[in-house]
């Protein structure tokens, strides 16, 4: 959802430049001028937001996997999960489309402790996936 939000966003800063240049090429004023640098500006922004977009999310490797959005304690091995859980809203609301919940996902360590990860909003299928890869990766490492 928010790769193509900013998709969306990219375009539109794209077509403003476009359009703030062939304005400065018609007539050379100082709103014109002002308009492109907002508009090159913005530019800048938008790359970050997608950039940061794009590296979000949960990375597998071989022992352990990364929650990319945690900027501390955000690597946990396999072989300490015991178990996860799932959980996605299920309930209407004029803020969410039927397809899209908010989701989380908690991990039961071998401490007796857990660990509750938002994961925001993502569809029924992603959530699922995600599941199922962790849970074949928890089997895996504790054979």
């Amino acid at each position: 959802m928010s790769l193509a939000m900013a998709i969306i966003l990219d375009t539109a800063v794209i077509y403003y430049i476009i359009y703030a240049f062939n304005k400065l090429e018609e007539k050379l004023s100082a709103i014109n001028i002002l308009f492109a640098i907002i508009a090159f500006l913005s530019l800048i922004l938008a790359i970050f937001y997608s950039r940061e977009v794009i590296r979000h999310g949960i990375r597998f490797s071989e022992n352990e996997f990364e929650i990319t959005f945690l900027d501390e304690n955000n690597f946990f091995r396999y072989d300490d999960i015991q178990s996860i859980e799932t959980y996605i809203d299920t309930k209407a609301s004029l803020k969410k489309n039927f397809v899209d919940r908010y989701s989380r996902i908690t991990l039961n360590l071998d401490d007796n402790s857990s660990v509750t990860l938002e994961l925001g909003i993502t569809t029924k299928k992603k959530l699922k996936k995600i599941e199922e890869e962790l849970s074949q990766r928890i089997k895996n490492a504790r054979n």
